[in-house]
Formats: structure tokens, sequence, C-alpha cells
């Protein structure tokens, strides 16, 4: 078959320009689509961004919140605690002593007195003379059977002489304990406490 070309040489480039002008254009708009459509899922983006942040910062702000309560609940409870520690030592200094020369009148032997008993932030110095070392022994063994009388030691033993008696000067040092009275209750209530029947023995 026989195609005659009509259309004249000029003609025919002028036709080539335009169509590849006409590409060129589709593929400007093209990409200028891609580009549009990309700035707008990444707008999209950056708001899905912003609004979870906006809502870890409200967030952030509550648990702020929640941490003040928890902390002035804190501060409150350590101020009570401090509180109810004073009151015990209070209690304890108001009766403690009683019962403190109360046991150590009871622990005194026959054969022994104090001449002096002082006492500094809950130690103790007893200063005395005994017949013998036997019997300072005995006084010694007396005091750390008392609940007030705790990590009781042996300072300072030596011989005296008084009225031509031999005697023996002795310093006895030991910790005070005026907490004492409540553990000893404590023990006489557990150790007094009757025992759960027996269920199992009854039915045999």
């Amino acid at each position: 078959m026989i195609r005659i070309n009509l259309i004249p040489e000029p003609e025919k480039r002028d036709v080539r320009g335009v169509g590849q002008l006409v590409l060129g254009l589709l593929a400007v708009v093209a990409l200028f689509s891609v580009l549009a459509a990309l700035h707008v899922m990444q707008g999209r983006q950056i708001e899905e961004v912003n609004r979870k942040i906006a809502r870890a910062e409200k967030r952030i702000e509550e648990l702020e919140k929640i941490k003040e309560k928890v902390d002035d609940f804190k501060a409150k409870n350590a101020e009570l605690n401090r509180r109810i520690d004073i009151i015990k030592v209070l209690e304890s200094n108001r009766t403690g002593p009683l019962f403190v020369m109360d046991a150590l009148a009871g622990a005194m032997p026959n054969k022994a007195w104090l001449d002096e008993f002082t006492e500094k932030g809950l130690q103790a110095r007893l200063v005395g003379i005994a017949d013998n070392e036997f019997t300072v022994a005995d006084f010694m063994k007396s005091l750390e059977t008392s609940p007030y009388f705790v990590s009781v030691e042996l300072g300072v033993i030596k011989k005296t002489e008084i009225r031509k008696l031999d005697l023996r000067n002795f310093i006895i040092n030991a910790k005070l304990d005026y907490a004492g009275k409540k553990k000893t209750e404590a023990a006489e209530t557990g150790a007094g406490a009757p025992e759960a029947p027996d269920t199992a023995k009854k039915g045999r």
C-alpha cells in the first residue's frame, strides 16, 4: 500500500513541537500534582503529630497534678510520723525512768550499793561498791535479765579498802531501753494467749 504524506515538512515540525510542549506541560502538571499530594499528606501527618503532642502534654499536666498530691500526702504523712515519734519519746521519757529505777532497785544485790547513776543519750553509767567480784557479776546478770538494760558491760573493777574491809569499786556501763515495759507486756501477752483447740485430735 502506498502512503503519500501531504503535510509539508515545516508544518510537520510545528506539529511535533506542539506535541512535545503538550507532553512537557502534562509532565509538569503531573509533577505538581504529586508534590501537592505529598504536601497534603505531610500536612496531615504534622497535624496528627501535633494532636499527639497536645494529648501527651495534657496527660503530663494531669500526672503533674497527681504527683503534687502524692508529694503533699507524703509530706503530711512524714510530719504525722514525726509527731507520733515525738509523742512516743515524750511518753517514754515520762514513764521510762520510773521503771528503770524500779528495775535497778530489784537487781541490786544485798552486798552492793551505788554511789552514782548517770545517764546521757540513753547510755547509763553505774558507779558503786561491792564486797567481791562475784557480787558484781551477779549484779550484772540481774541487769541483763531486765528489759530496761541492754548491752551491760563491766567498765572498771578494782580493790578498795573501807574501814579495813576488802571491797571492790566497780563501774558498769549499759544502754537504757525505756520501751522495755512494752516489750515485756507484748511477750507476756503472746505467751499467755490461749492455744487454738485441736479439732483433729478430738475427732479421733
